[in-house]
């Protein structure tokens, strides 16, 4: 016998009556996150901020958070592959070193070159130099804060400039432990703060930014941006993931839309400046 004449079809009058109830609810849904959107500190009769303006910024600001956060998973799958490359050949000859790191600062997102650290400081391999310079980089605060990390997960760093190449770069690291603690090295990516930000020439009014987890900027458009001491205050003291503010920068309203990375803990910032009536 066949199982499905089993089950009772369900009338349609009643079938009609649940899509109904089912699209009622979804408008409920709906109305209550448009309330929620319109909640301070978005307030309601201000010039020229529209629901529509609301969705452009935090569509913008999301795909910023998705790019960036896509970055740092790449860029961190290359410096984990060098970590366990170095850790299963720790006699490796400089030429092999050098071509295996390589490979993978090549397969990674915008990383200018990949450095492994010895425990003392000293630049063992470079993946652009072959032979590595005779550097010692145990003074460089990434190094030394990648050690004082006490763990392998990646650390985006404050920008500096390069010793070799005199062009700011964003270090980020992930140092190397034994079974016991003990630091053996950290591995660097340089990475090109320029990858961080899509260019974005629809939009003469916007600025977007990435900070580090403490609200240091790592790279802005406008470069050389600045926020007000109270956003950052309360994105730094939120609980929330994201946010949706809206602000006076240099006498203007702006409204903007942020989101703190998972994974790194760096935050993305999207904004518009609103045009006066």
């Amino acid at each position: 016998m066949d199982q499905s004449s089993t089950i009772p079809a369900l009338p349609a009058m009643k079938f009609l009556k649940l899509t109904v109830l089912g699209l009622i609810a979804a408008g409920f849904f709906l109305t209550a996150s448009a309330v929620v959107l319109a909640q301070e500190p978005i307030r309601r009769g201000e010039p020229r901020l529209t629901e529509l303006v609301r969705t452009r910024v935090q569509l913008k600001g999301a795909f910023l958070a998705k790019q960036v956060d896509s970055h740092l998973k790449q860029n961190d799958l290359a410096l984990m592959a060098v970590a366990d490359f170095l850790s299963a050949n720790p006699g490796v000859s400089p030429e092999i070193a050098h071509s295996r790191i390589k490979r993978y600062q090549r397969a990674s997102a915008g990383l200018r070159s990949i450095l492994a650290i010895g425990r003392d400081g000293t630049l063992l391999h470079d993946s652009y130099n072959l032979p590595a310079p005779d550097f010692n980089l145990g003074d460089r605060i990434y190094v030394r804060e990648a050690v004082r990390q006490g763990t392998e997960e990646l650390r985006i760093n404050a920008p500096v400039v390069g010793r070799q190449s005199g062009i700011p770069f964003i270090p980020i690291t992930r140092g190397q432990f034994d079974v016991e603690g003990n630091a053996t090295g950290v591995i660097v990516g340089i990475l090109g703060p320029e990858t961080l930000l899509p260019e974005d020439s629809n939009c003469a009014l916007c600025v977007s930014a990435v900070l580090t987890s403490e609200m240091d900027i790592l790279v802005s458009r406008p470069s050389g941006l600045t926020f007000p001491d109270d956003l950052m205050n309360r994105i730094r003291n939120s609980l929330s993931e994201t946010g949706l503010e809206l602000i006076d920068i240099n006498g203007g309203k702006t409204l903007v839309s942020w989101t703190r990375n998972a994974h790194a803990g760096i935050i993305t910032v999207s904004a518009e400046l609103l045009p006066d009536e």
